[in-house]
């Protein structure tokens, strides 16, 4: 994972990393459909009459926009090596409906489903933005993020605020942001299932089916069918 820095003002707001790698590049040139638009959005100095080479760039937690001569994208593509001297970083990848057809949904692990980043609590133990894959309609599996608490063990099937579709940078960096304001924000945040909620619902249970079941706590339930044995199965397989 790449070392991020975060803004002085804002603990959660992460500013940047220390390394990046090249997820997509483009060759705009003036009668490309998103030229105009490209133009438009780029600072005068940066704007080029003859095109732009599109480098984008994003790490677990960031991500950015060269934009530079044509001549660097495709020196890239044809030596692996990418020079950046003369091109400006915007943060942020290019938008518009443009650029939105032309810029694939993508996933920071391979197919989708591993760990993406993760923070150490002040309370001891982690939490973890992780990748997986969420059956839908007629067997399609939709890309999702989320985090997790391995203190108070929310869960991404029931909890939506830890919870978002996963169509690229954006969302997972949005969401290690909502993962460190749980961390930043833990003492109103953090809650811990009551253990006494398990074992009324447990006694509910047995009374209602005439078994004398044990109580099966909200961790031992995360740690054998929930997000926790999911984490753990992906760091596994990494």
């Amino acid at each position: 994972m790449a070392k991020h820095t975060v803004s002085s003002e804002n603990p959660v707001h992460v500013t940047g990393a220390d390394g990046y790698r090249i997820s997509h590049t483009f060759v705009v040139t003036p009668d490309s459909p998103v030229y105009a638009e490209t133009e438009e959005n780029l600072q005068p100095a940066h704007r080029r009459p003859d095109g732009h080479g599109v480098a984008l760039l994003e790490s677990e937690e960031h991500y950015l926009a060269c934009y530079g001569p044509i001549e660097q994208i495709v020196a890239y593509r044809e030596n692996g090596t990418l020079d950046t001297s003369q091109g400006a970083f915007y943060e942020r990848w290019p938008r518009g409906a443009q650029w939105e057809s032309l810029i694939p949904t993508n996933t920071w692990t391979e197919n989708g489903e591993g760990i993406v980043a993760s923070f150490d609590h002040p309370l001891g133990g982690q939490v973890t933005v992780f990748e997986f894959l969420q059956d839908g309609e007629d067997g399609e599996k939709i890309p999702m993020v989320a985090f997790h608490c391995d203190r108070c063990h929310p869960d991404p099937r029931i909890d939506h605020e830890s919870t978002r579709r996963n169509h690229g940078p954006q969302d997972r960096r949005w969401t290690a942001r909502v993962a460190r304001t749980h961390i930043h924000r833990h003492v109103e945040q953090c809650r811990p299932v009551d253990p006494r909620f398990a074992e009324a619902a447990q006694a509910m249970a047995n009374k209602a089916y005439g078994v004398d079941n044990p109580t099966v706590t909200w961790e031992s339930r995360c740690a054998t069918t929930g997000p926790c044995a999911q984490i753990r199965h992906l760091r596994a397989r990494a």
